[in-house]
Formats: C-alpha cells, structure tokens, sequence
C-alpha cells in the first residue's frame, strides 16, 4: 500500500502540477469515494490498488452504475441538504406534547403587616402580624380531555392579638382536583390532533425526501448512460476517422500511380477535416457527460477533481436482457409503490383529524370538576376555643408536625363538586372553520384520485417509451446492416471503376450515423427503463437503497 501511494505522490507531482490542485491528494481523496459502501473504516486513507493501478494505467477511472448511485446518496450536496427536512418535522411533532406534559409548581409568600385595631376583636390596640404561604402543586392533562391535579399548601401565621387559639398557627391543606370535558375538547382525538398532524407531517416530508431521492438516482442513472453513449458515440466516430485517413493513403497511392485524379484526394482530405471535427464534438460531449456526473456524485469543491477521467464499465440494456411488465401489473405495482400515493392518503389524514376537531369545537362547552381536600391546623395553643376564654398561663407546646398529623389523619376533610355550561349564542365561526375544514376534506380526497389518474398516465407513457424505444433498436439495427452493406457495395463499385469517390464517402458517414443511431436507440431503451422504474415507485428497491439509512446517515457529522 506504501508503494502505491509512492507512485502516486510522483504521478501527482509530475504530472499534475497545477495551480488549481491545492490538495495534494485529491485524487487519493476522490477514488477514495469511488467505494463508500466498501468497509475502510478502521483505515479511512486506504485506496484500492487496483483503482490506482487502473488510473496510472489508462489515466482513467473505472465507474459502475452501482458506485454512481451510492457515491451520489453519500455525497450530493442536495440530497444532504434535504435530510434535514424530515428532521426538522420529527422535532416538530414532538414540540406539540407540550399540551399534555406534566407541570410541577413550588411557590412561597411571606408577609409582614402592621395595622391601627379597630375592635376589640382584633387582641390589640395594633395589630402586628407575620405570615408565610408555602405551596407545592402537581398537575396533568390527560388526552382524554380530563385534568388532574394535586396541590398542597401551608399557611403560617405569628400575629401580636390577644384573641388568636394558636400562636404561631400552621394551617396545611391538601386538594385533589379532577375535571372533566363532557363536550368540547373532549375525546382523545381532540386533544392530540396537533401531535397525530405532527406525526403525519413526518411521514410526509420523508415521503418528499424520498421523492427527491428517486428523482436524483434517476438523474444520475440518465448521466451514467449519457456517459455510456458519448464514450461509445466517440469510439465510432474515432473509427470512421481512421477509415476516413485508411481511405485517403489509398487515393494517394492511386494517385501516384495514376489511377485517381487529384481533386479527388482533396475531396477525401475534407472528408477526413470533418471526421476529425465530429471527433472533437464527441470528445468534449464525453467531457461534459463526466463533469455533470461529477457534480451529482462530489461534495468537493476544489476544481481539481474535473481532472479525473470517468470510464463507464457497464453496458447498456437490450430488449432482450429484461422483462416488461404488462399495462395491469405496471399500475398495480406504482399504486403499490408510488410515495405521491402515501403523502395523498397521509394528508387525507390530516385532514379528517381536522374535520373531527372543528365538529367537536361547534358543541357547547360542558365541563364538570370534583375536588377532596384534606386539612390540618396546629401550632401553639395559648387560649381555649371558647370565645372571651382566658389565655393558658403555660401555653401548650405544639407546631408544624400537629397540622400535617390532622392533614394526613383524616380527621378534617371537604369535597366540592361543580359544573360549567356555556351555550354560545352565535357560533358562526365554528360553524365556519368546520365547513372550511370539510372542503378541505372533500379537496384532498379528489387529488387523491386526481394523484392516482397521473400515476396512471405516468405509467402509460413510461411503457409507451419502452416499446416505442424497443421498436427502434431494430429499427437503427436494420438500418446499421443496410447502411454497412451499401458501403461494402459501393466500395466495391469504385474499385471497379463504376462508381465515384463522393458516393464512397457519403456511405461511410451514413455508416457511422447508421452506427450513432442504433447505439442512441439502445442507450434510450435504457433510459427508459429507468422511467419505468420511477413511474412505479421500484427505483430504490431495484438500486438496494434504503430510505432509513440514507435519513440516518444526515444525522451524523461528516
């Protein structure tokens, strides 16, 4: 492995010596990204040798449609942006428990008064007292629409008057509050409406990530096989040249020796000067074939990586080499498969939640409560409990422990129970956030079948391309024959003498086109397979991509 690096540290520096290329090892860091699947993790700096060797061979690197692909989910820009939306929505249906969340409340309250009596009631001629309010209180809606509660309180109070029993005094007291929604807000629908939405929401931005997706595996997938074409679209062009310059030695000869006139020398090197034009054509179309799929398949931002050189290692599909599925089980399998189907039944979803909150907000409100409480009093008695009593000449020793033992004794208790009615007198916007939300309801369940008449279509026009480009291929293959025999013919004509060099020529670039067209009608059957997958919701299935993982993997700092 240090040999290999070796050579490519000279290969580098001898021979790509360019400004551009800050990074001494971007091609190293590029190929590395060639096998993102492969398990390099203990040794992240670990290049296949035999990509390195391949590379120092031909100058090129050898590309499959698989490593396309996954190079593209690993590393697009676009498609990392995108996971955060999915994300972002997970946070935002966990925003939507704050309604039912449990709440713990403390609080406490010491006051100090002095005030001028006003009766003799008062035990002195000033009153001066100190008080302390301590509470605790625990509370929890329930999705149900039911509220429960516990709160605790004690109340303490020193005061200067002659006339108070304890003194100081603790006065504890303990409530258990329940209530209950009978009409509005109640049913457990209701109160998690915005948590299930939230829920659905999810489901659809992942849905949406995964339309994204299918749409940019198809894209790379049509680049792969643009590559694929313009590479063999350059061989054919690089052998009618050679077959142009083969052409042009012999008029030369013939013209040494008498046989040819010399305009047609001249006619045949113009032939070869626009051979070696459609060469340049082809060349810089294979160029820019491999720079877009550079920039699906690259996170890089250093210009060095267009430098590297892209060789397609696989062939496209024939006719022959796949099964077409009929009309009946192509949409069968989209309705099945189609994410546009799932978001449309998701926000259907949505949308019943939304009708059956609206009708339930139209009802009255109707609540009822019930309440136990619990108390306790205690602290140091100095007087008796009869009105006018004497105070104690030794008061009796007593605190805080004397009011929780009657508060956890049971001995001094209440209940309340109560009800709420409120009848609105004009319940016009009710009514009409309900009517809104049942035309919504009635809106999303037309584009449901509105989605499913497109995915319909979608599929049609798929397999229409597929047989139409079917068609094709032995179309431009019987033109290719025919094409080749009419030169082969032709050529034979002018050797006896019976036809002219422009003839010749003419038939060897129909040849060559005859050859451009069939290769063009493969590469679109191709292509058109790829349609078909993504019009029946197959493309991540059939590419072994898993939407989970592709999600999770956004989630990790690169």
């Amino acid at each position: 492995m240090k040999f290999n690096k070796i050579i490519m540290s000279i290969f580098l520096t001898t021979t790509l010596t360019l400004p551009a290329m800050a990074s001494p090892n971007w091609v190293e860091d590029f190929l590395r990204r060639l096998h993102p699947l492969k398990s390099v993790a203990a040794r992240p700096e670990v290049v296949p040798a035999s990509t390195i060797g391949q590379f120092l061979r031909t100058g090129e690197v050898p590309v499959t449609l698989s490593d396309v692909i996954n190079m593209m989910v690993d590393n697009n820009l676009d498609i990392r942006a995108n996971r955060f939306a999915p994300r972002s929505q997970y946070f935002q249906s966990l925003v939507f428990y704050r309604a039912l969340q449990p709440s713990l409340r403390f609080s406490a309250n010491v006051a100090h008064d002095t005030l001028l009596s006003t009766t003799q009631l008062n035990g002195a001629s000033a009153r001066e007292q100190l008080s302390g309010n301590y509470a605790v209180g625990f509370s929890k809606p329930l999705p149900t629409g039911t509220s429960f509660s516990v709160d605790a309180t004690m109340f303490r109070l020193s005061s200067n008057s002659n006339n108070n029993i304890f003194n100081p005094s603790w006065q504890g007291r303990l409530t258990y509050t329940v209530g209950q929604h009978l009409l509005q807000n109640r049913g457990r629908l209701v109160n998690t409406r915005q948590i299930l939405q939230g829920q659905n929401n999810e489901k659809i931005s992942e849905i949406q990530f995964e339309i994204q997706l299918i749409n940019f595996i198809a894209q790379a997938q049509k680049a792969y096989w643009d590559l694929v074409f313009a590479g063999e679209d350059l061989n054919v062009k690089q052998r009618s040249l050679e077959l142009a310059n083969q052409t042009l030695d012999e008029n030369k000869m013939k013209v040494d020796i008498g046989t040819l006139a010399p305009i047609d020398v001249v006619q045949t090197q113009a032939d070869v000067a626009s051979r070696q034009e459609q060469v340049v054509v082809s060349t810089y179309n294979v160029t820019t074939s491999e720079d877009q799929i550079k920039k699906l398949i690259s996170d890089d931002k250093d210009p060095a990586m267009f430098f590297i050189k892209l060789k397609a290692m696989e062939s496209p599909t024939r006719p022959d080499d796949v099964r077409v599925p009929s009309l009946e089980e192509a949409v069968k399998t989209a309705f099945e498969n189609r994410p546009e189907m799932r978001q449309a039944y998701l926000d259907l979803k949505n949308k019943d939640i939304d009708v059956q909150y609206t009708k339930n907000q139209t009802l009255p409100i109707f609540d009822v409560t019930a309440s136990f409480n619990q108390n306790g009093t205690g602290g140091e008695q100095r007087r008796g409990f009869l009105l006018g009593s004497p105070a104690f000449p030794i008061p009796k020793p007593g605190g805080i422990y004397d009011s929780l033992s009657q508060l956890f004794g049971y001995s001094y208790r209440g209940y309340s129970v109560g009800f709420s009615f409120v009848i609105p007198l004009d319940n016009k916007a009710n009514d009409a956030d309900y009517e809104r939300a049942m035309n919504e309801q009635r809106l999303s369940q037309s584009k449901i079948n509105a989605t499913a008449q497109q995915i319909a279509l979608d599929v049609r026009n798929a397999l229409t391309q597929v047989e139409m480009n079917k068609a094709r291929i032995q179309t431009a293959k019987a033109t290719r024959e025919l094409a080749q025999e009419k030169m082969e013919a032709e050529q034979t004509k002018f050797n006896l003498g019976t036809s002219t060099l422009r003839f010749v020529l003419e038939e060897q670039r129909n040849v060559a086109q005859a050859e451009s067209n069939e290769l063009q009608s493969v590469v679109n059957f191709t292509k058109s397979l790829v349609d078909l997958d993504r019009a029946m919701g197959m493309s991540l299935r059939k590419n072994n991509i898993e939407l989970e993982k592709t999600l999770s993997s956004g989630t990790t700092t690169r």
